[in-house]
């Protein structure tokens, strides 16, 4: 996926603000699991969010989520640019940077996401696909020693998470647009993951 604003967010004044702030955020930034930009990531979020038919504050989130956490943009600076709705959505789908342990990490984001429910486990689960996808790409571009090397973690540790996230979607909102996507990228990824 190019790295190139899509057409579709210019009628939306929301949306391209969103846009503005998420490249911003990341700059040149390149995603450890596949090498691609993590633009492209937000972006393809954002578009899937769009594809099934979310509004534009959903789509808005699908850009941010990652630009507090990963990015440079401060938690202050987005709720003045967006509001708390979009804000809170971004928020929680934000890691505790003070849990060093990846498990303990990935779980206690888990467990908020679980909390908030509803538009959060949305974004959630519009950004595990393209994650799934992105290592899946990563795997088949540089074999799994090199993904593991560039993330600092096990391309198992991360099939791990990811199963474990797609149990929370699937538990919390069963009828997830994007669950038989979801089913299938893991489905793929178990084949290609190198065993335990």
């Amino acid at each position: 996926m190019p790295s190139t604003r899509p057409e579709w967010i210019s009628d939306s004044p929301l949306l391209t603000c969103a846009y503005a702030l998420a490249e911003a955020a990341h700059g040149a930034q390149r995603r450890a699991s596949d090498g691609t930009t993590f633009l492209d990531h937000v972006t393809e979020v954002g578009t899937l969010l769009r594809e099934a038919g979310f509004d534009e504050e959903l789509i808005a989130a699908g850009f941010l989520h990652d630009s507090v956490e990963r990015g440079t943009l401060s938690e202050d600076r987005l709720r003045d640019e967006v509001g708390d709705e979009i804000s809170n959505v971004v928020m929680t789908l934000t890691e505790d940077a003070s849990i060093g342990e990846f498990g303990a990490r990935k779980r206690a984001l888990r467990d908020q996401v679980a909390a908030a429910g509803g538009r959060a486990l949305t974004v959630f689960a519009a950004d595990k696909l393209s994650d799934i996808v992105g290592l899946r790409r990563g795997i088949q571009r540089y074999g799994d020693d090199v993904v593991q090397e560039r993330m600092g973690t096990t391309v198992t540790g991360m099939a791990g998470h990811y199963r474990e996230s797609v149990e929370l979607i699937e538990s919390v909102r069963p009828g997830s647009a994007f669950l038989p996507a979801l089913r299938v990228q893991l489905d793929r990824l178990a084949v290609e993951a190198p065993a335990p």
